[in-house]
């Protein structure tokens, strides 16, 4: 899908600031971090700062990349195994993820020094497992249960991202699919009682 120009100027100007406060923030630490600084170092004014974000967290966090229309109606309309749909569907985006690799990177270190711009990513994440919940419950025609598998994988997403920064060796879509096989396995796991009896 091709951008609008004037969307895709934003849009870089926005990735431009977010790379401009994580390099400050990992030279400094973003409590040191002011915004006239991450505005000096973009080459944008302080107020052209403040229409792109509201502090210098949600800069550091920027606009991670979101569940696209595409990806949501593929699965909404997958007609595959719910379990494969749900995986490709990860994988997609995980793709998406890897085109920022270095941003993904530097954000993972403010995440674990700063905890109002975990509060920030968390409410993202929120609001993206809404809509995953909501095109899972098309198929399930349940909510709590398309809430739980929303949950999962979103939740996944975090873990390959935290396994892959700290493993350093593998790529963001082996990470996934290491931390995917747990899911399954735990998911079965949850299947059979204690004697490994199926439940009724």
């Amino acid at each position: 899908m091709t951008l609008p120009l004037r969307e895709k100027r934003r849009q870089e100007t926005a990735l431009l600031i977010q790379r401009a406060t994580l390099e400050l923030a990992k030279e400094n630490g973003l409590d040191a971090v002011t915004t006239d600084a991450i505005a000096a170092a973009s080459g944008v004014s302080t107020r052209t700062f403040f229409n792109y974000y509201a502090n210098k967290e949600a800069a550091a966090i920027g606009h991670p990349p979101e569940f696209t229309k595409e990806q949501m109606e593929a699965l909404r309309a997958g007609t595959g195994p719910l379990v494969a749909d749900l995986k490709q569907f990860l994988d997609s985006h995980m793709e998406a993820l890897s085109e920022r690799e270095d941003i993904v990177r530097l954000v993972g270190s403010v995440l674990r020094s700063n905890d109002k711009a975990r509060g920030i990513l968390e409410g993202l994440l929120a609001a993206e497992r809404l809509v995953l919940t909501e095109a899972l419950c098309a198929r399930l025609n349940n909510r709590q249960t398309a809430a739980s598998l929303a949950n999962n994988a979103t939740s996944a997403i975090g873990a390959a991202i935290f396994l892959w920064q700290k493993d350093g060796e593998i790529a963001l879509s082996a990470a996934l699919d290491i931390v995917w096989e747990g899911v399954i396995d735990a998911s079965r796991l949850l299947s059979f009682k204690q004697d490994g009896e199926a439940q009724s």
